[in-house]
């Protein structure tokens, strides 16, 4: 611990004056606005500890998901968060070490025993995710029906309880959350599709005004951020 203090001293004399600028959205329990106005929430937690550990001035403001991608990728913030692996992000932006877990699950009405993997549901079946989502360009490279896009998740399961979806794809954690809310936990059942952790997306330009040992020393001080939890 001690190594690891004194590089971290060492590292914040390398920093720039200027703060990274981070982009997230409401998305709890992962990213939201507690009751003191302040952000909050699972994948929250680990990137302030972490970036507070090695010294780094920040500010994390809250846009839509879509924008959010969009702002990094046109140089107007330095990262976003929290966020899965793409090939597409990959192009403009360096993933971190994990901030928090995430599962891809599908939910259906609980009265629908098909299983949303299998070729027959992908041929018959209309689904899908919410706007800016891996998991809606997921859906379309793998041949499902995913033409209509909510904007939020809750657009989301709205549309798979009144049957205007078969089946959503859905983070694990923000769709059980909806479903507590909204009174629907029996009407729903899940199937798991893919284990997805998140991360925080920094852009590649952005990166560049920073110490070339900057992820490294990040993803060290969300490690010891998690093991203080």
């Amino acid at each position: 611990m001690r190594i690891f203090l004194l590089c971290v001293l060492l590292f914040a004399t390398q920093l720039s004056a200027e703060p990274l600028r981070l982009m997230t959205h409401d998305l709890p329990p992962y990213s939201f606005v507690n009751e003191q106005g302040n952000a909050d929430g699972l994948a929250v937690r680990p990137v302030q500890c972490a970036l507070e550990k090695i010294g780094v001035d920040f500010s994390i403001q809250f846009v839509p998901w879509k924008r959010a991608q969009s702002m990094v990728k046109d140089g107007l913030a330095d990262g976003f968060f929290g966020a899965s692996r793409s090939a597409e992000r990959d192009a403009y932006a360096t993933l971190s070490a994990t901030i928090a877990p995430q599962e891809w699950r599908w939910f259906l009405l609980a009265d629908n025993a098909s299983d949303p993997r299998s070729e027959a549901f992908r041929a018959h079946s209309k689904v899908s995710s919410f706007i800016g989502a891996n998991m809606q360009k997921w859906l379309q490279q793998h041949g499902y029906d995913a033409e209509v896009v909510p904007a939020t998740n809750q657009q989301l399961l709205q549309m798979l309880l009144a049957k205007r979806l078969d089946a959503i794809l859905a983070n694990h954690l923000v769709m059980t959350e909806l479903l507590r809310e909204n009174n629907a936990e029996a009407d729903v059942r899940s199937v798991l599709q893919l284990d997805k952790p998140l991360g925080v997306y920094f852009s590649h330009r952005g990166l560049k005004a920073l110490p070339g040992d900057f992820i490294e020393h990040f993803n060290r001080a969300v490690e010891a951020c998690q093991l203080e939890t």
